[in-house]
């Protein structure tokens, strides 16, 4: 039996496809007993033949966790930090046992007394001026709001598992969110969450600025060649941009914005820059730039604090969520 399922391991590093997925559909199918086999390729793995056997053992699922757990606590010592790596990806921090848990804690206080924030994405996110987090996080209605590094932050509202259906107790589901709060750059906070933002911009900076006073939304989307911008204040609309939009402006121009926008009168009129910015500035981080910051130029700004990671139902904790985060 063992020989066969080395076979099928050895398999999932073939150059044909079908292949490959004929052997991992097999191993998925053993169910428990693949996971020692599969851990080697894991850990030292390479290419198509390690993807492939980490995803063997994402589709295992809550039938992985068992064996995970035997590895991280009688070895082999070689495999005990990719089954703690594939136990967060199956199962979340739910799934790590109570010594592993508090060993991830103990290293997320300890990278908090020196961390160095690196630049954050520009895909998606909220700026909110001269916000307590407090403010933020009442404002959202967020929950178990708690201490992290800014790689985990980012790792956890943006690349890993950051939505997950919840069912509550009186049979509804409902989407729930997880949403990262930066620290303090130059007076400004940002927040974070690739699905909380895509399906709730609208109502967060409505509510942050009606607490808060004034909070902007940016997003780039490049796939789709789409940008928006969106500055509301105590509640309301202010100025907007939306390539897709209908209207695709929003309120008058700011003050930025007419100082850009030129007429034929001008000494130095140039028909292209006038014709740019005819109706307004339209890329989001230029816009950023003037009116609050831009997230990949943190790194050089004046810092305060450290960041936040929050979720969106008091009911749903951060460790259904799954993922292996960054420190």
């Amino acid at each position: 039996m063992s020989e066969d399922i080395a076979g099928l391991v050895r398999q999932l590093a073939a150059v044909d496809r079908d292949e490959r997925r004929a052997a991992t559909d097999r191993l998925v199918a053993l169910g428990a007993p693949a996971v020692e086999h599969l851990l080697p390729l894991v850990a030292d793995g390479e290419g198509t033949g390690r993807s492939a056997a980490e995803s063997c053992v994402q589709r295992l699922g809550a039938a992985a966790i068992e064996p995970l757990r035997r590895v991280r606590s009688a070895g082999p010592g070689g495999l005990r930090s990719a089954a703690l790596r594939m136990l967060a990806s199956v199962g979340g921090a739910d799934a790590l046992a109570p010594a592993d848990r508090a060993a991830v804690e103990r290293l997320v206080r300890i990278k908090l007394l020196d961390e160095t924030p690196g630049d954050l994405p520009a895909w998606s996110w909220v700026a909110v001026p001269r916000a307590e987090v407090q403010d933020i996080v009442r404002a959202l209605g967020l929950h178990d709001a708690r201490p992290v590094t800014t790689a985990l932050g980012v790792s956890a509202a943006i690349h890993e598992e950051n939505s997950l259906d919840h069912l509550s107790a009186d049979g509804a589901t409902t989407t729930e969110y997880r949403v990262f709060i930066t620290p303090e750059f130059d007076g400004w906070r940002l927040v974070y969450g690739a699905d909380y933002l895509d399906d709730n911009w609208a109502q967060v900076i409505e509510k942050l600025s009606t607490r808060c006073r004034e909070a902007h939304f940016y997003a780039v989307d490049e796939h789709n060649g789409a940008r928006v911008w969106w500055v509301a204040e105590n509640g309301q609309d202010k100025r907007g941009y939306r390539t897709y939009g209908d209207p695709e402006w929003v309120g008058e121009p700011m003050e930025f914005e007419r100082d850009l926008m030129q007429d034929e009168d001008d000494e130095l009129y140039d028909p292209e820059e006038a014709e740019e910015y005819a109706e307004g500035v339209r890329d989001p981080e230029e816009v950023a730039s003037w009116i609050s910051i831009q997230p990949t130029t943190v790194e050089v700004l004046d810092r305060v604090g450290h960041g936040w990671l929050a979720v969106t139902s008091a009911d749903v904790g951060h460790g259904r969520f799954r993922g292996a985060l960054d420190i």
